[in-house]
């Protein structure tokens, strides 16, 4: 069953772990790193952005 998933489903699977990670560890990456403490706007805006595309994986047409 799971190996008929597509890509995709793996590939949002993979993104929502390391968004899981990154919450854990408070420390996000896009561009540059973000720490949840030192920089809490970018940090938060940084974890919307991968959560929006993990998202976007599960989308199938």
């Amino acid at each position: 069953m799971f190996m008929s998933l597509p890509w995709s489903y793996w590939l949002g699977f993979f993104l929502i772990l390391w968004l899981l990670f990154d919450l854990v560890r408070g420390e996000a990456y896009i561009w540059q790193s973000y720490k949840r403490e030192e920089e809490p706007g970018m940090y938060w805006f940084t974890m919307l952005i991968w959560a929006v595309v993990a998202a976007s994986c599960f989308i199938f047409v």
